[in-house]
Order: C-alpha cells, then structure tokens, then sequence
C-alpha cells in the first residue's frame, strides 16, 4: 500500500444560487494549474513562396491579454515579454530570432481580458522537408516562461508540378448570418503556384466519417504564387466539429487537402466536440440539483435550437462570475470530463465511469491508497476528500483495470 498525495493547491468557488449541499461540492477541489509562463497559440499555414523551389511557413502566435503581467504607468498599462523562434531540420538549426515586445493599454478591463489578445505573425522560406519548430515565450516582468514545440512537415509541397498549400478560413470574408453567432457562409483560402489554366475541383465536408455536403467549382490557376478562395455555406450546419477535404487532379497527379473546423458560439468551451455531447456531459449537474432529472431526460431528444437554448441559459444561470467574458464554472466542468476520458477510458469512455464520475463532481482526490497485491482480495483504491470529508473506494471486480464504487453514492 502507498498513499500518493497531491502536490498543488485547491480554489473553491462559492456560489451564491446554491448551499453547501452535494451541488455546492460539484465545484470543490478546483485546480490552482500552477502556470510556467504565459499561454499561447500557435497556428501555422504551409504555402508555396514566391522563391522557386521553396514553402513559406506563416506562422502566427496569439497571446491573451490576460496571460500578460501589466503594470499601471501613469495613464496607461505596460506589458513587456521576450519571445524566441528557432526552426531545425533535424539537428542543423535553420532559423533563429529573437526579440521584445512592449504592451501598452489604456483601459484595465482590457489587460484582464480572454478574448482580445495580442498576436504576432513571422513568414519564413524554408526548402520543403520536415522541422522542428521552437517558441519560447517570457514575461519579463515575472520571468516565467513557457515553451512549445511542434513538427512542421512542409514536404507535401513537393508532390507533383503543383505547389498547393495548406487551407485556411478567410476571417475577413466570413459572411455573418441572421444570428451573429452562425455565419451563412465561410471562405476557405489556399496559396498555389507551378500550374496555370482552368482545373476542376471538389471539396467534402464530413461529420465524423459520414460525408454531409458536397461542392464542385472550376479556378483558373495562375502559374506564379497566388491565392485563391471558395465559399461553404454553413448556415445549415450545427455545432459540431467538421473537416472538409479539397481534391483536384492536374497533370495525372491527385492532389489533397485537408482542414478541420468547427461550428461554435462563443458560450461554449473548447474542450466540448458537440452540443449532443455537451448536454449528455452534464448528466451529473442533473444529479446534484443544478436541474431536474426530468429536464435531463427531455433535452436528450430534444432539437438542435431547444437544446442550444437550455445549454446557455443553464450555464448562465451558473456562472460565478457573470460580468466577465469567462464561464469558469463551465470550463472546469469540461476541463474534469476531458481529464476523465483520458484517465479512466476502456470498454466506456472515462467520463462514464465510477471514477469519472467522482472526479467530475469532486476534482482531484486530496489523497489516494492503491493496493494491488493483496491476499484475498480483488484490487482496490481509495481517494479521500478532506475538505469535504469525503471516501470512495473502487474495487477492479473484473481484474481488467474496470474501477467500479465498492457502494454507490448517497446523493445518486
């Protein structure tokens, strides 16, 4: 036996709409992610360059304002942090930079804010092969730092006398809708060159493997580097994650390319894949009293607008802090079910499970006993809640890692 204890703190938010009841516990055990510097997004997009035999890597970082440390300097707010990009091919380092970024705001509403960030973007021509490209970024103010890396393969690049790049949705070319949250359309964009004449092509757009719309168009390509774009209509679409598939065929060579993406409003966490998911997910919030069982049950069948519906204004109704731009509340419901499916997965996904379950309502054990080699006995595990006052014990009655409460919960 072997106690394993947790090595981080605990935030407890207390809500005002509920009592210290099972549904006040549902929220207990709230991580306090310690962080090694400010977070950030990198996307990228492979295009050909206007250098013969040569892919141009657009490369692009995002940093929410709130990931900045920001310092009041008579009227305004000063941010300042360090970034660092380098680019191997294997060993050989291909490209190296370094410099400051200065921040300067005039409103503080701003330097706390989620949605407005600031972002970079660095083109860099590259022969096409595979890289190893390096961000680090700093505050200088708190010098925490934070690293990403991630494997760059441009060599797609080099198929056939075609250079095609990557797709990309034209932001500025969304066509807004009815409902500023579905657009009837987007643009999807991509960079070529080495070809010139009028081609055919098709693009697919999938839900999971099946394939729901269809589109054909004709473009005069150009024989020198140059962008090109086509629409899809979206307004028919729910939200869901989607991928559309571009394909052509030029010279006897089949060319394609892929993007995902996905239909969203901007109440939803990232971490849900669907609304059916994201109302099926909150399968536990019915349980502790944050709404009947009964509502549960119905919304499982219900239409795509009925259940978007419920999911915002439930999610309302419980946000701990209404006036800012983050549900937080929300965020770590999502956040502890994505960590239950890659805990506790096996024959059911880990949000189904005894633990998962557990784990959803309550977070992070305070402490958990694992015991494997005991005489007589199947094994087991207990995770303690202190500050709740909480047991469970698991036991794995089939012997295949399938944890199951040895009693269920009182409050199910």
């Amino acid at each position: 036996m072997y106690i394993r204890k947790r090595t981080y703190f605990i935030i407890a938010f207390i809500l005002a709409l509920f009592s210290a009841t099972a549904s006040g516990e549902i929220f207990q055990g709230m991580q306090n992610k310690w962080k090694i510097g400010p977070e950030y997004k990198i996307d990228y997009i492979i295009k050909p360059s206007s250098e013969s035999g040569k892919g141009e890597l657009d490369l692009r970082l995002s940093i929410p304002y709130d990931e900045i440390l920001f310092v009041k300097k008579g009227a305004n707010f000063k941010g300042r942090f360090d970034i660092s990009i380098m680019i191997f091919e294997e060993d050989e380092q291909r490209i190296s930079e370094s410099w400051i970024e200065k921040l300067s705001l005039n409103e503080f509403k701003i330097t706390n804010s989620r949605k407005r960030a600031f972002n970079i973007q660095r083109n860099y021509q590259l022969t096409p092969g595979k890289y190893r490209l390096e961000v680090l970024v700093t505050d200088l103010k708190t010098q925490n730092r934070r690293k990403q890396v991630k494997e760059i393969d441009m060599s797609h690049l080099n198929v056939g006398p075609w250079m095609l790049g990557d797709l990309y949705i034209l932001e500025d070319r969304i066509i807004e809708g009815k409902n500023s949250d579905m657009p009837d359309a987007v643009y999807v964009g991509f960079v070529a060159s080495g070809v010139k004449g009028e081609h055919t092509f098709t693009y697919t757009l999938f839900s999971g493997d099946k394939p729901i719309k269809q589109g054909k168009f004709n473009v005069v390509l150009k024989a020198e580097k140059h962008e090109y774009c086509f629409p899809v209509r979206t307004s028919d679409l729910n939200y869901n994650k989607y991928l559309l598939v571009l394909e052509t065929h030029i010279d006897d060579q089949e060319y394609q390319r892929k993007i995902p993406f996905r239909i969203k409003w901007g109440e939803m966490s990232i971490l849900v894949p669907n609304l059916p998911d994201a109302i099926e997910q909150m399968r536990y919030l019915s349980h502790t009293g944050y709404f009947p069982l009964r509502t549960y049950k119905k919304l499982q069948n219900a239409g795509a607008e009925e259940q978007k519906d419920f999911f915002t204004e439930t999610w309302k109704k419980i946000d701990p802090t209404p006036d800012t731009e983050r549900n937080e509340l929300m965020n770590e419901y999502y956040y502890r079910v994505h960590i239950a499916n890659q805990r506790f997965s096996g024959h059911r996904e880990g949000w189904r499970s005894d633990p998962g379950m557990v784990y959803i309502i309550y977070g992070e054990p305070d402490a958990i006993e694992e015991h494997h080699m005991e005489i007589d006995r199947k094994p087991y595990m207990i995770w303690y809640y202190y500050t709740v006052n909480r047991k469970f014990m698991f036991v794995d009655y089939t012997g295949f890692g399938d944890y199951q409460l040895s009693e269920p919960l009182s409050e199910y």
